[in-house]
């Protein structure tokens, strides 16, 4: 399990890092990414977002489907809908 320095089920802690993630993937824009401008708008592509998705899986420890980040176009509304799914007691098995 991945230890993190801030709480990912906080949303505003996590927007502010998949904020910092997200530019990654945006190699072309120079200004800070805007959490509440669309990703789209920024260039990012279904390449991308696949790549972006599967960091996030990987770094939160949770599915996270890349059609989710259409639905949820902009990192503010990333970050409620994936602090909602992390906050949500697993499953038992």
């Amino acid at each position: 399990m991945t230890t993190f320095a801030f709480d990912p089920t906080v949303p505003a802690q996590l927007q502010s890092w998949l904020t910092d993630r997200v530019a990654e993937y945006l190699p072309d824009v120079t200004e800070p990414v805007d959490p509440h401008r669309l990703l789209g708008e920024y260039g990012l592509d279904s390449i991308a977002v696949v790549a972006f998705a599967a960091d996030v899986e990987d770094q939160l420890g949770t599915v996270v489907d890349p059609t989710a980040i259409w639905d949820y176009p902009t990192i503010a509304q990333l970050a409620e809908f994936l602090a909602a799914e992390l906050a949500e007691p697993s499953p038992a098995a």
